[in-house]
C-alpha cells in the first residue's frame, strides 16, 4: 500500500522541483474517487503470482548495482542474487556506501541515511558529480508498465556539487522514460520497497538502534513503526480530531442557515409586488444592457490592435535568439580554443627561449671566429706588401748589377780568392741574421695580436661586471628610497597581481598561494647558499598554487589582466601535511630542507613534494660532494657545491653509476627572504655588491698577469730586433769594407754591394712568402671552422625566427581572440538588453491586452446581466447613447412611480432578492454535503478503527509465529507478548536450561543478541518488503553466536524467493558457516587501499 506523505514530513529538493514545475504533491485528476480496501500491507499482490513458478522470482528484486565517484568509490559494479545476499569486507572497504547508494538511488534524502546532511556530502573527495545507477528486474507476472520499460528498470540518480540532483528512469533499451520522482515513487510502491521505512533498509545507526533497544516500550515502537501500524493509527488520530471539530462546526452553521431562509422568504415576497412593472423593466435592463456591449465593442477593437502589435515583439525577441546563440556558440568555441592556445603558449614559450640561447652562442662562436679573421687577413695584407716591396728592390739591384758586371768584365785583374772567401763567410751570418730577424718579427706580431685579443676580452669582461654592479646600485637606491620592494624581485607586476587576486578572491574556490618564494625564508648560517638554492628551485619560487583547473584557469586570466612579463608556473596542488623524516637525506651535511623556514608545514611539504628538498645536500667542495654520491648514501640524489658569486656546482649520480657534475649561473634577484638576524634586501644586495666588486678586481688583475706576460715576452722580442739588426748592420759594414778592398784592387766593390743588396732582399721576400704563407694556412683552417659555425649559426638562427615567429603568431592569435571574446561579450549584453527590451515591451503589451480582456470580460459579465448581445442590437433599440439615455430616464420616472408604493427601489429589490436566494441555496447545500461527509467519515473510520485492530492482531500473531519458528532453531522456546494499552513489547524466552520462560534482559549477551535477532526477523515477515537490507547484524556477537545468527538468517531467508535480502558485515561468512545453497551469494569487497604523501617513505 503506498504511504501518502504527512504533513509534518520533510519534502526533498526533489519534490520541490517536481511540485513547482508539476503542481502539489498527490494531486489527482477530477474524477471520482474509487475508494478500496486493501490489507494492511506493504506487500504488492500481483508480486505473488511468479513465487508458485519454480526458479522465476517474482519482479521488483535489484540485479545490479553501479556506483561512480560516490563516497569512496570511483568506479564499482556489483550484481546482486534475488534472494539471499552477503557483503563482506574489511571496515573502510565501502560495504556501507553500498547500502547508502540504494537507499539514495530510490529516492532517500541524505539525512534518511545518517551519512551527511546534504546529498552533496557523498561526491567521493576531489570530484565534481557522482552517479547512482540501479537495475530492477522487470521480467514476468507483476512487471510495472512492461511493454513501456522491458524486462528491466534502469534508475540513475545523479548528484552535483553545485546544483540539484536529478532523476532518470530508462526502459531495458536505455530510453529515457521519465526524469520525475512521482515516476520513481510509482515503480518503488509498485514493487513494495517502502524506501523510508526505517526498518526495511537499516543503516549502521538504525541496526545497531535496534539491536541494543533495551525497553518494551523501545521495541513496541521499533516493531509499531517497522510495520506502519504506528503511521496508520497515527493518521487515524487525525481523521477522527478532523471529523469532531468539523461536527462542531457544522451545529454552529445551522443557525445560520435559519436565517438565511427567512431572509430569502422576505425577499421573494417584495419581488412578487414590484412584478406588475415587468415590461418596463425589461426594457430598462436591455438598454443599459445596450450601452454595456457598445462599451465592449469599443474595447474589444482596442485589444485586437494591441494583439496585432505583439506579434511584431515576438518576431524581433526570435530573431534575437538566433543571434544570441550563434555568439554563444562562436564564444564556446573560442573559448575551447583559447585555453588549447594558453597551455601551448607555456610550451612554445620554453621552446623559443631555448632556441634563442642555442642561436646567441652561435653567433658569439663566429662573432669571434670572424675577429680572429681579419686580425689574420691584415697581417696577410701587410705581409704582401713588404714582398712586394722587397721583389721592387730586388728588380732594381738586378739591374744595377747587370751594369756592373759589363763594367767588371773590362777590368777584370788581380788575385781576390782569400777576400772573397772572407766575404763569403761574412755573407753567411748575414743571413743567418736576416733569417732570425724576419721569425723575430713573426713573433713580435703574433705577440701583439694575443695582446689585443687580451685587452679586448677584459675590456668586455669588466663591462659586463661593471654594468651587473651598477644594476644592483641602482637597485639599493631605489630600494632605499621605497621605490623597491620583495615582490618586484618576481615581476614589476607581481604586488598588483596580489591585490586583484584579493579583490577577486570570492571568485576562486580557493584562494591561489603565490608567489611561493615570498613563504620561503633562508636560516641564518646559510646566506651563502641562497642563490645556488634558488638556481636549483627554478621557476617553482615564482610559481602560484591552486586548489582546482578552475582556479588555474581564472588566476592566468589575473596574470593576463596584470600583464605578468616573467612566465609565472600555476601548480594545481591540494595542500597537505605529511612525515617526510624517513625519506630524508642520512649524511653529515645538512639538506635543503635543513636551510629553510616556511611559513607553513604545509608549504614545506608541497616544495618536499615538488622539488624533493629533503634528498639534496649541501656540500662546500665539489670534491667532498663527488665522494659523497659516490658512497651512494640513503636518500641522497644531488648535491649542492659553491664555485664563485655568480657560478655553483650541481652534482649527481646518473642511473648507470655514472658521476655528473654541471656549473650553474646563478640569477641576479634573490627571490627568497633572508632571516631577520642575516638582516634585510639592502643587505644582502650590498653584500652581493661587494661580492662582485672583488669578483671584478680579481679578474682586472688576473688579465693583468697575462697583459704583463705577453708585454714581457714582446719586451724581449723587440730586444732580439734590435740586436738582430745591429749585428747585421756591423756584418754588412765589415763585408763593404772587403768589397771596398776587393774593389780598390780592381775595382768591383759598388758590384759586390749589389749583390750583397740583392740577395738581402731576396731572402727578405722568401722570408716574407713563408709568413705569408702561414697567415694563409691560418685564414684556411679560420675558414674551415667558420664554416660549420655559420652553417650552425644559420640553423639555430632560422630555428629561433621561426620559433619566435610561431610564438608571436600564438601570442596575437591568443590576444585577437581576447579582442574578439570582448566583442562577442559585449554584443551578447547589447543583444540581451535589446531583448530585455522587447521583452518588457512585450509583457507590458500583453499585461495591457489581459487587462482588456479582464475587463471586457467583466463588461461582457455586467453586459449579460442585462441583456444579450443579440437583443442589445436589435433594431428597435437606438444605437447613440443619447436616445437611450433620453429612453431610460422615460421608464424611471414610469418605475418610480409604482416603487413610491413600495418603499424599496426596483434594482435594490432585484439584488436582495438575487442575494439571498444565492446566499440561502449555497449554504443549504454545503450544509447537506459536510453533513453527509461527516456521517461518511465517521463511517469509514469506524471501519478503519476495526480494520486497524484486525490487522495488529494478526501483524502480532504473524510476528509470534515467525519469533517462536527462529527460536526453535537453537531448541528456545518463547513468545512476543504485546500490551497495545501500554505500548510495550516483551519477549519471554525459554532456553533449554530454564523451567520457565523469562524476559529477555535476563538472558546472556550472546543468548539476547540471538532473540533480537529473531525479533528482527519476525518484524520483516509482516512487512512484507520487496527489498531489506540490514547494516553489520553481529557487531555486538560474539564468534559462536554470530555463526548461529547467521544460519539462521540463512535458513529462513535464502528460500523467501518474493523478499531480496541484502545483509552487510565485516567477517568471512564462508568461515562462518558452510552452505552450498544457490539462493545466497556473497560479495567480497576489495581491501581499501590508503596511500598518500603521508606513508611516501613507509616503502
Amino acid at each position: 500500500m503506498q504511504r501518502k506523505r504527512s504533513i509534518d514530513q520533510p519534502i526533498s529538493d526533489a519534490q520541490l522541483s517536481h511540485e513547482d514545475s508539476e503542481g502539489s504533491y498527490g494531486v489527482v485528476n477530477p474524477r471520482k474517487k474509487q475508494r478500496q480496501l486493501a490489507p494492511m500491507t506493504q506487500n504488492n499482490p500481483t508480486l505473488s503470482i511468479n513465487a508458485g513458478k519454480a526458479g522465476l522470482p517474482p519482479p521488483g528484486y535489484i540485479k545490479k548495482v553501479i556506483l561512480k565517484n560516490f563516497m569512496c568509490h570511483e568506479h564499482f559494479e556489483l550484481e546482486l542474487g534475488p534472494r539471499l545476499n552477503f557483503i563482506v569486507g574489511n571496515n573502510g572497504s565501502g560495504k556501507s556506501a553500498v547500502l547508502t547508494a540504494i537507499t539514495i538511488g530510490l529516492g532517500a534524502k541524505a539525512t534518511d541515511t545518517n551519512r551527511g546532511s546534504s546529498l552533496k556530502d557523498l561526491i567521493r573527495e576531489g570530484c565534481h558529480s557522482s552517479r547512482i545507477v540501479i537495475i530492477l528486474d522487470n521480467s514476468g507476472q507483476g512487471s510495472f508498465e512492461q511493454s513501456t520499460y522491458g524486462d528491466e528498470i534502469i534508475i540513475e540518480r545523479t548528484i552535483k556539487k553545485e546544483g540539484s540532483s536529478s532523476f532518470s528512469i530508462k526502459s531495458e533499451a536505455l530510453k529515457e522514460v521519465s526524469t520525475k520522482k512521482r515516476d520513481l515513487q510509482a515503480v518503488v510502491d509498485h514493487f513494495a520497497v517502502p524506501v523510508m521505512n526505517p526498518m526495511c533498509f537499516l543503516s549502521q545507526d538504525a541496526a545497531r538502534s535496534f539491536l541494543t533497544a533495551s525497553t518494551p516500550s523501545e521495541k513496541y515502537k521499533h516493531f509499531m513503526r517497522g510495520t506502519l501500524l504506528e503511521d496508520t493509527e497515527e493518521n487515524l488520530n487525525r481523521a477522527l480530531e478532523i471529523a469532531i471539530n468539523a461536527q462542531e462546526n457544522l451545529e454552529f452553521h445551522a443557525e445560520n442557515v435559519k436565517a438565511l431562509r427567512q431572509d430569502y422568504e422576505d425577499a421573494r415576497r417584495l419581488v412578487k409586488e414590484i412584478n406588475a412593472n415587468q415590461d418596463l423593466n425589461k426594457r430598462k435592463r436591455i438598454l443599459q444592457g445596450k450601452i454595456l456591449w457598445l462599451n465592449v465593442k469599443e474595447n474589444e477593437e482596442s485589444r485586437d490592435k494591441l494583439r496585432s502589435n505583439e506579434a511584431h515583439y515576438d518576431h524581433r525577441i526570435k530573431e534575437i535568439d538566433a543571434k544570441l546563440e550563434a555568439k554563444k556558440n562562436t564564444i564556446e568555441r573560442f573559448n575551447a580554443d583559447q585555453i588549447a592556445m594558453e597551455e601551448q603558449l607555456d610550451s612554445k614559450l620554453n621552446e623559443w627561449q631555448e632556441k634563442k640561447a642555442v642561436a646567441d652562442a652561435a653567433r658569439e662562436a663566429m662573432h669571434q671566429v670572424k675577429i680572429d679573421f681579419e686580425v689574420q687577413k691584415k697581417h696577410k695584407d701587410e705581409t704582401e706588401q713588404h714582398i712586394k716591396e722587397a721583389q721592387d728592390k730586388v728588380g732594381h739591384f738586378k739591374k744595377t748589377i747587370e751594369v756592373l758586371q759589363d763594367q767588371l768584365r773590362k777590368q777584370m785583374g788581380g788575385d781576390k780568392e782569400k777576400m772573397q772567401m772572407e766575404a763569403d763567410a761574412i755573407r753567411k751570418n748575414i743571413d743567418e741574421a736576416n733569417h732570425g730577424y724576419s721569425e723575430a718579427n713573426i713573433r713580435l706580431r703574433e705577440l701583439k695580436d694575443k695582446e689585443r685579443t687580451l685587452v679586448s676580452s677584459q675590456k668586455q669582461a669588466l663591462e659586463v661586471q661593471q654594468r651587473s654592479i651598477h644594476s644592483k646600485i641602482n637597485e639599493l637606491r631605489e630600494l632605499s628610497r621605497g621605490k623597491n620592494n620583495f615582490l618586484s624581485n618576481f615581476d614589476s607586476n607581481m604586488e598588483r597581481v596580489l591585490k586583484v587576486i584579493n579583490q577577486r578572491r570570492s571568485e576562486f574556490s580557493t584562494i591561489p598561494i603565490g608567489p611561493l618564494g615570498a613563504y620561503v625564508t633562508v636560516k641564518k648560517g646559510f646566506e651563502n647558499w641562497a642563490r645556488p638554492i634558488q638556481r636549483y628551485f627554478g621557476g617553482t619560487l615564482g610559481a602560484f598554487v591552486v586548489a582546482n583547473a578552475r582556479d588555474n584557469r581564472l588566476l592566468k586570466e589575473v596574470f593576463r589582466a596584470c600583464q605578468i612579463k616573467t612566465n609565472a608556473n600555476v601548480i594545481t596542488y591540494t595542500l597537505s601535511e605529511f612525515d617526510y623524516s624517513r625519506g630524508k637525506a642520512q649524511s653529515q651535511y645538512p639538506t635543503i630542507s635543513d636551510a629553510l623556514e616556511f611559513t607553513s608545514r604545509s608549504v614545506e611539504c608541497l616544495f618536499v613534494d615538488q622539488n624533493r628538498i629533503e634528498k639534496v645536500v649541501l656540500i662546500d667542495d665539489k670534491d667532498d660532494a663527488r665522494t659523497t654520491l659516490q658512497k651512494k648514501l640513503p636518500n641522497i640524489t644531488m648535491a649542492l657545491s659553491l664555485r664563485d658569486s655568480k657560478s655553483g656546482f650541481q652534482s649527481s649520480l646518473s642511473p648507470y653509476g655514472g658521476f655528473r657534475i654541471d656549473t650553474i649561473e646563478y640569477q641576479d634577484k634573490l627571490r627568497m627572504k633572508l632571516s631577520s638576524s642575516s638582516g634585510d634586501d639592502s643587505s644582502y644586495l650590498k653584500h652581493v655588491i661587494k661580492e662582485e666588486q672583488a669578483d671584478m678586481a680579481r679578474m682586472r688583475d688576473h688579465y693583468e698577469v697575462l697583459l704583463q706576460d705577453v708585454r714581457t715576452q714582446m719586451k724581449t722580442a723587440n730586444e732580439n730586433i734590435t740586436q738582430l739588426k745591429l749585428k747585421t748592420s756591423e756584418l754588412s759594414r765589415r763585408e763593404a769594407a772587403l768589397r771596398l778592398d776587393m774593389e780598390k784592387e780592381v775595382d768591383t766593390g759598388l758590384l759586390e754591394q749589389a749583390k750583397i743588396d740583392k740577395e738581402n732582399y731576396e731572402n727578405a721576400v722568401v722570408s716574407y712568402t713563408i709568413a705569408a704563407e702561414e697567415i694563409q694556412q691560418k685564414l684556411e683552417k679560420i675558414s674551415q671552422q667558420a664554416q660549420p659555425l655559420k652553417q650552425r649559426f644559420d640553423e639555430t638562427k632560422t630555428a629561433s625566427k621561426a620559433a619566435e615567429t610561431t610564438l608571436n603568431e600564438l601570442k596575437n592569435s591568443i590576444s585577437s581572440r581576447s579582442s574578439k571574446l570582448e566583442k562577442l561579450q559585449d554584443d551578447i549584453k547589447h543583444y540581451t538588453g535589446k531583448q530585455d527590451q522587447y521583452k518588457q515591451k512585450r509583457e507590458d503589451l500583453q499585461q495591457r491586452v489581459q487587462l482588456f480582456e479582464n475587463g471586457i470580460q467583466k463588461q461582457i459579465e455586467n453586459a449579460e446581466v442585462f441583456c444579450t448581445r443579440d437583443s442589445a442590437f436589435t433594431a428597435d433599440i437606438p444605437n447613440s447613447i443619447d436616445d437611450i439615455k433620453r429612453e431610460m430616464e422615460r421608464i424611471t420616472r414610469q418605475i418610480q412611480l409604482a416603487e413610491r408604493r413600495v418603499g424599496m427601489s426596483q434594482e435594490q429589490i432585484v439584488h436582495f432578492f438575487e442575494e439571498a436566494k444565492v446566499k440561502y441555496r449555497e449554504a443549504e447545500k454545503k450544509y447537506e454535503e459536510i453533513d453527509k461527509a461527516i456521517a461518511m467519515i465517521n463511517d469509514s473510520l469506524k471501519r478503519r478503527w476495526q480494520s486497524l485492530n484486525y490487522a495488529k492482531t494478526d501483524t502480532c500473531i504473524t510476528a509470534d509465529t515467525d519469533f517462536k519458528e527462529s527460536l526453535r532453531f537453537r531448541n528456545f522456546s518463547g513468545g512476543l507478548h504485546f500490551d497495545f494499552g501500554k505500548g510495550t513489547l516483551n519477549m519471554l524466552i525459554k532456553t533449554s536450561n530454564d523451567e520457565q520462560a523469562r524476559n529477555v534482559d535476563t538472558l546472556s549477551g550472546g543468548e539476547k543478541s540471538f532473540s533480537q535477532i529473531s525479533l528482527l526477523l519476525a518484524t520483516w515477515r509482516p512487512m512484507r518488503s520487496r527489498i531489506i537490507a540490514l547494516d553489520e547484524f553481529d557487531v555486538f556477537m560474539d564468534q559462536v553466536n554470530r555463526q548461529i545468527g547467521t544460519k539462521l538468517i540463512m535458513n529462513k531467508l535464502s528460500k523467501e524467493s518474493r523478499t531480496q535480502t541484502i545483509i552487510i558485515t565485516p567477517q568471512d561468512i564462508g568461515k562462518i558457516a558452510n552452505f552450498n545453497d544457490p539462493g545466497i551469494r556473497i560479495h567480497k569487497m576489495k581491501d581499501p587501499q590508503r596511500q598518500n604523501n603521508s606513508n611516501f617513505y613507509s616503502n
